[in-house]
């Protein structure tokens, strides 16, 4: 680019007129033309060959086996032998080939995840308690129970002011009579690390109740729970919820209503197949039936379009022959 502008000015064209012909500044011409000498840059910090020799030194040393490059760091610096930072020191040494690189691997701490659970065939009986206000300022809480994958709402148990173990196993045991018989195969009780949840009281229960002992989520990991919070958020603010509600009645008249309301929703986790039509086990057979209409409306698109198109033609050679006459 430079050359072209040397080569156009030498031609009579100016500067200027040369560089907005190119859409370039003419002080970046000017700078392009005559670079700056590139000054050598000293690397006035770069380590010693008697300190780095005095790095190796020190890692040979048989009370820094197996220790970590920090040791042989805070080693020179005590015994004023080489002042070094610590990533240089790292750097010498691995070079060398004197570091240690170990593989960190997660500690198996033994927990099964609920996808694993659900991937293996099991269905989970999943339970939590939310708080629901009054107007006069009096604490309901609201016990959903729900069933996965189906995500289909069982039942919603209530009690006032505070959750106890009695109110959490009498909800779960009004639900599990709820509960079809399609999804009692292999069925698991899961919850958070909650009190009422973890009473001894609560596990025996529902231990006897569906012949498995309790899975809970790990501590302070409120995505083991996802479904139950989830609904949860979906029970406080769903279209019909009420604005507020005035007595404590208000709120258990709600915890009646929503599961036929929630149960015949399309769920977008279930494709937008509706809780009961999933539990129903009529999924397959709707997602099947939702792609064979698409596939037939895509037929007859297209037999629209070459209709249209044969139709266009048709008219184009009429108006041409009206023309030629």
């Amino acid at each position: 680019m430079v050359t072209a502008i040397k080569d156009a000015i030498s031609e009579g064209l100016t500067q200027k007129a040369a560089c907005e012909i190119l859409g370039i500044a003419p002080r970046k011409f000017r700078r392009w033309a005559n670079p700056k000498p590139l000054r050598p840059r000293t690397a006035w910090n770069e380590t010693l060959p008697e300190e780095r020799e005095a790095v190796i030194q020190t890692a040979w040393e048989p009370q820094f086996a197996g220790k970590p490059v920090s040791h042989i760091y805070v080693h020179g610096h005590e015994s004023g032998k080489f002042f070094v930072s610590l990533t240089n020191a790292y750097r010498i040494l691995h070079a060398e080939h004197l570091v240690n690189n170990t593989v960190r691997t997660k500690r198996n701490t033994g927990y099964v995840s609920v996808h694993k659970l659900l991937e293996e065939g099991f269905s989970l009986l999943c339970y939590d308690a939310t708080r629901f206000l009054t107007e006069s300022g009096t604490a309901v809480w609201g016990i959903p129970v729900i069933v996965l994958p189906y995500r289909y709402l069982l039942h919603i148990g209530y009690s006032l002011n505070s959750v106890s173990s009695a109110d959490l196993v009498r909800t779960v045991k009004e639900a599990y009579a709820l509960l079809p018989e399609l999804a009692n195969k292999n069925l698991i009780a899961h919850s958070d690390r909650g009190s009422a949840m973890k009473a001894a009281v609560t596990k025996r229960i529902v231990k006897d109740l569906l012949g498995a002992p309790v899975h809970y989520g790990r501590p302070n990991t409120p995505d083991d729970e996802a479904w139950i919070e989830a609904f949860i958020k979906t029970l406080k603010y769903h279209r019909e919820t009420p604005q507020s509600f005035a007595q404590a009645d208000d709120v258990v008249q709600w915890f009646n209503r929503f599961p036929d309301i929630y149960n015949n929703d399309p769920h977008s986790s279930l494709k937008y197949v509706t809780p009961a039509q999933a539990l129903a086990g009529k999924m397959e057979v709707i997602l099947g039936q939702r792609k064979c209409n698409l596939r037939a409306a895509r037929v007859m698109r297209h037999a629209a379009w070459k209709l249209k198109s044969k139709g266009g033609a048709l008219q184009e050679l009429k108006e041409v022959a009206i023309l030629s006459e």
